[in-house]
């Protein structure tokens, strides 16, 4: 994927932070969102306002994915080698009531 450098002032910067912070999404990803926002012409307050949210929502919930596949992968692998560590070879059964 290409990729640009920006150099922003300060404000700017702490700005962006602060707001990719309060949305729980990198940085990066607020900047694309923003971008795309601006290059459909959502800069200003429009009926595509909520179009822009919603595309914000979904590179928030993507991010949120993203990590919670991360966490997954590391849970099975701790269960992969408690399991290796302690002999448990098969699947245990699910009991059904």
């Amino acid at each position: 994927m290409p990729t640009i450098h920006l150099s922003l002032p300060e404000q700017l910067y702490s700005e962006l932070k602060r707001r990719s912070e309060e949305m729980g999404i990198q940085m990066t990803d607020l900047v694309k969102v923003m971008i795309r926002n601006g290059l459909e012409g959502d800069v200003e307050d429009s009926p595509k306002e909520n179009t822009g949210r919603l595309e914000e929502s979904l590179v928030f919930l993507e991010a949120k994915v993203a990590q919670m596949d991360i966490i997954i992968g590391e849970l099975m692998k701790r269960v992969k080698t408690l399991e290796e560590e302690s002999g448990i070879e098969e699947e245990p059964e699910i009991i059904k009531g």
